[in-house]
């Protein structure tokens, strides 16, 4: 007997303020605030491959917590309200979907490019690497092929940037496209070590997520995050190679705990040399680019978006020609 998926036809960016809601959605997180009256509510956040909305249970939250459990997939009813210029779902009922009646590919968006050509790209730039214990490194890694496949699969993020599968390879790919003039510009720069802190910068995402069927962070992801988490993986995989040297070791894993760039930001420390700068700098830009690309993309036609958090500002979209 065949099974029958349940395919979604509602999703969040479709959603708009007096529809009515009811279809599946992935628990992320739930919170249980207090009510002026004295009771509770409870905020539900839930998403699919198009994004992330918040829904809220004004009545009996003390009792749906018990149902409403994080990391599983919902029927939810409800309708759409507007709430401090972003939606919300009002949601009346909700139950849980069994994990073989959903569809993957409501869940999981993907990048938008072939990601075995981004692959091949991103190993195209290993020759340029000529310092031979940073090619030993690199080499290390992506000879082992259960590492390239979650490299080349895993997402950039759960939200904000490259939150799709292949966001990670896309991300590293498009920091070493815009790396290729420092050379040139800046020859005091040591052009080898900034393209292995490229590449391995944010390696720690393999682990700090999973993407089977929807997008969410592991237990280590929210407890340690991919910088705590990278530092390790490349710490190991340097202690594997002979004579590795001491200065080399020190200064890559400085690159791969500041490439935030700022302590508010997640790195334990601020760049300390010029080539941990860069890395920030490559990561920092295409990061926000994506924003830009992402928040015109979602509101065509409109002219200006609302308050993005990250960029700190409204977005205002220009005319198209």
């Amino acid at each position: 007997m065949r099974l029958i998926r349940n395919m979604k036809k509602q999703f969040v960016t479709d959603l708009r303020a007096g529809q009515s809601v009811q279809d599946i959605f992935y628990l992320v997180g739930r919170e249980v605030r207090d009510r002026r009256d004295g009771g509770s509510f409870l905020i539900l956040e839930l998403t699919d491959k198009s994004g992330k909305i918040y829904g809220k249970i004004w009545d009996n939250a003390k009792t749906v917590i018990e149902l409403a459990i994080p990391g599983n997939f919902y029927q939810i009813t409800g309708s759409v309200k507007e709430y401090g210029g972003a939606n919300e779902i009002a949601v009346k009922d909700l139950t849980e979907v069994p994990l073989e009646r959903i569809a993957k590919e409501d869940f999981l968006p993907t990048s938008r490019f072939n990601s075995d050509e981004l692959l091949s790209e991103l190993k195209s730039y290993f020759n340029l690497i000529k310092n031979q214990f940073l090619a030993k490194l690199i080499n290390n890694f992506f000879d082992d092929e259960e590492f390239v496949e979650q490299f080349k699969t895993a997402p950039g993020a759960t939200s904000v940037h490259h939150a799709y599968l292949s966001g990670l390879l896309e991300h590293t790919v498009y920091m070493l496209r815009l790396s290729q003039s420092i050379e040139k510009i800046y020859p005091e720069v040591d052009y080898s070590l900034l393209l292995t802190g490229i590449i391995l910068h944010d390696v720690g995402k393999i682990k700090e997520y999973i993407y089977e069927i929807t997008i969410d962070h592991t237990y280590e992801g929210r407890l340690l995050g991919h910088i705590v988490m990278g530092y390790e993986m490349v710490n190991a995989k340097i202690d594997q190679i002979t004579d590795f040297p001491t200065e080399l070791k020190r200064v890559l894993l400085h690159m791969i705990l500041t490439h935030h760039g700022h302590l508010e930001f997640g790195s334990p420390k601020t760049p300390k040399f010029v080539e941990a700068f860069l890395l920030h700098i490559l990561d920092y830009t295409d990061a926000r680019v994506m924003m830009f690309r992402d928040a015109t993309e979602k509101n065509k036609g409109a002219k200006w978006t609302e308050y993005h958090q990250f960029l700190e500002t409204n977005v205002y979209i220009k005319d198209q020609e």
